[in-house]
């Protein structure tokens, strides 16, 4: 049975600055490893970062290279130190060939070269090394770890869609981490669950919410009260999605239909672009006069988006979890969650079924909670446990 442990911080305001500031310098404390590499890893992983630095705790952060093209802003943006590694700078890897290569030769140097892994990757004084969420560079992470005898934490651990190939390769990539990880910080009570189900031998702690939250509030910084627009934000990017024309075919079609009623914004993403292109479906899309195609933004940018939203509609499940907390309607492209965020309420996971969607845009407005969650800091609680354990 997990050794499972429930702790809680003092919330804060929407600002994200916490209201608490008891914390100790935490001086003497040995250097944590992160290894990320994904926006999204960046932007979830940062209030932790942050919250490293604000104590005075030294951190050092390894760059998977996922997406070595956005990083670099990210982390200038974010308020997060420079990497002492890339292990890769060849900008964003956005097709399945570039992936394959760029993760044969992380697990090379893992099998051939361990020594390298450890000497020129990690601190030779770290005990923990902290890994995020469920995308390959999550499972890299871990073996890299590992390889180089470090103690795992990983975060976001528990969410699960009790689907092995929904979403795919997500789903295996979260059983596999959390199998291996010595401690699991649980974002939720059902992820909570879900692992004490999976008789997961790590230490398990129960974080108040998930730092996607921290995430979201810093990024909108003292704005509290938004105008909601009559524009619907939409984005895809999941591989169960994108590889698939029909599935595609169906969002193009969504897209031009609610256009006829409202701004629609297409936030795309690089490997979403290029199946359009190789499906022939860009035209479609850009040729709308009232479809607002977008590159990827800043995480403050899009957070703004959405909370100004009349309503999103997107494949994503963190994007699905920061709808919830910013009480904005969601319609989820997929037929399994891994979240159980907003359901019931403003969230609607919908597949690919066209009455699904048209019964969503009938009842949306009806969906408002009327009232956003509180911050209630979730990276003082996994700092407080991964300095104590590695004074």
């Amino acid at each position: 049975m997990a050794n499972i442990s429930v702790r809680a911080k003092p919330a804060a305001g929407l600002d994200g600055v916490s209201e608490d500031h008891t914390s100790a310098p935490a001086a003497g404390h040995r250097p944590i490893d992160v290894v990320i590499g994904t926006k999204a890893q960046y932007i979830k992983t940062a209030p932790f970062l942050r919250e490293l630095s604000r104590r005075g705790a030294p951190y050092r952060l390894i760059d998977t290279g996922q997406h070595a093209g956005l990083t670099p802003e990210l982390r200038s943006t974010l308020g997060v130190d420079e990497p002492a590694a890339v292990l890769s700078e060849k900008g964003n890897i956005s097709t399945i060939r570039s992936a394959a290569l760029w993760a044969a030769k992380i697990t090379l140097d893992c099998i051939f070269r361990p020594k390298l892994v450890k000497q020129r990757y990690f601190s030779p004084d770290s005990e923990y090394c902290v890994i995020h969420g469920d995308t390959p560079s999550t499972l890299l992470s871990l073996l890299l770890a590992k390889r180089a005898g470090k103690k795992v934490a990983h975060l976001e651990a528990g969410l699960r869609s009790h689907n092995y190939f929904k979403p795919f390769p997500e789903e295996l990539i979260r059983i596999i981490c959390m199998r291996f990880a010595d401690v699991l910080f649980s974002p939720s009570l059902s992820a909570t669950k879900n692992i004490e189900r999976m008789k997961i031998g790590g230490e398990v702690i129960q974080l108040p919410q998930n730092t996607n939250v921290e995430a979201l509030y810093h990024a909108l910084g003292n704005e509290d009260d938004f105008q909601r627009g009559h524009f619907a934000v939409i984005t895809v990017h999941r591989v169960e999605t994108i590889f698939s024309r029909q599935r595609l075919e169906f969002v193009i079609k969504w897209i031009r239909r609610i256009a006829e009623t409202r701004p629609v914004v297409f936030v795309m993403h690089d490997p979403t672009r290029i199946r359009l292109d190789a499906y022939g479906l860009r035209e479609a899309l850009d040729s709308h006069p009232n479809v607002d195609v977008r590159p990827l933004m800043s995480h403050s940018e899009f957070a703004k988006l959405l909370a100004g939203a009349g309503f999103v509609m997107t494949d994503g499940g963190s994007i699905q979890e920061e709808t919830f907390f910013l009480d904005t309607p969601c319609f989820v492209m997929r037929t399994e969650t891994e979240r159980d965020e907003g359901l019931g309420g403003n969230v609607v996971i919908g597949g690919f079924e066209d009455e699904s969607v048209q019964s969503f845009l009938a009842t949306f407005p009806s969906m408002r909670r009327g009232y956003r969650e509180d911050n209630k800091h979730p990276s003082a609680l996994i700092a407080d446990t991964l300095l104590s354990s590695s004074s």
